[in-house]
């Protein structure tokens, strides 16, 4: 999912930009535009994060079935609602959240440069946000002392996880590939993106071999972007067409069987 952005959201980057660590691309620039998208996230992935949500409500039926023979019903049930919304705030916000893509052609090849779209004072709020998660923490263990398991699993992950949302900062990240290194495109129009891929070669070092590169595009771009990749990108690019999450998926699942040693 795709969508354009106005001018004062395109100028909009985090406070502390970082150069582009490559040197820019030459050639006459062929095309320039930004878009906000939303990175690929794969219905695996969503599985796992969804399968966290049962931890809480494994505690709020606990705390409903179990909990009031020992008169702490309500504790588990404070304990499992504030993980739940914790959690599905963190699903929503965190995981699901677009990126800011700028993107730069040449005759040369693409570069880009993204970043997460937050406003500038979410900083602030994840902050105040982790600060708030550790006193309920601590809250918790303090009136019941049970609750101190919880930084043995999941609780004690949740706590890092705060740490880090202390010290967060909404990094920019720069990329580019040249036109004689691709030798596969595939494009997905119900996305509206294009993706530049490096078919894999053994014979090639690894660092030389890899390429990735996903277009995210605004509406009505991807022919006039895919001309542009048909006039640079060597004659003998394989093209393909359909839904890239399909590939995404079948690559995972390649690499999982690898790991357990299939053929």
């Amino acid at each position: 999912m795709t969508s354009t952005i106005n001018k004062s959201e395109q100028n909009k980057i985090p406070e502390k930009s970082e150069a582009s660590p490559y040197p820019p691309l030459e050639g006459s620039e062929v095309m320039t535009w930004t878009v906000k998208a939303m990175p690929q996230i794969t219905p695996r992935i969503n599985l796992a994060l969804g399968s966290i949500t049962l931890i809480p409500l494994s505690i709020i039926i606990y705390g409903c079935c179990w909990a009031d023979l020992a008169g702490k019903q309500n504790s588990y049930l404070d304990a499992g609602v504030v993980w739940l919304c914790m959690w599905l705030f963190f699903w929503r916000v965190v995981f699901h959240q677009k990126t800011v893509y700028h993107y730069r052609a040449t005759e040369q090849g693409i570069e880009e440069k993204y970043y997460l779209h937050y406003p500038k004072h979410f900083r602030t709020f994840f902050k105040g946000f982790a600060i708030v998660f550790l006193v309920i923490v601590l809250c918790l263990i303090a009136v019941d002392p049970v609750f101190i398991w919880m930084l043995a699993g999941p609780g004690g992950m949740a706590i890092m996880a705060s740490k880090s949302l202390i010290t967060w900062e909404n990094k920019i990240t720069y990329g580019y590939f040249t036109w004689d290194r691709p030798n596969w495109i595939f494009i997905d129009r119900k996305r509206n993106m294009i993706v530049i891929k490096r078919r894999h070669n053994p014979s090639i070092p690894t660092d030389e071999n890899y390429l990735c590169f996903e277009l995210y595009l605004q509406k009505g771009q991807l022919d006039k972007v895919l001309s542009i990749v048909k006039t640079y990108a060597p004659a003998n690019i394989e093209y393909e067409e359909g839904h890239w999450s399909d590939k995404v998926e079948i690559a995972d699942m390649r690499s999982h069987l690898q790991e357990q040693g299939s053929p």
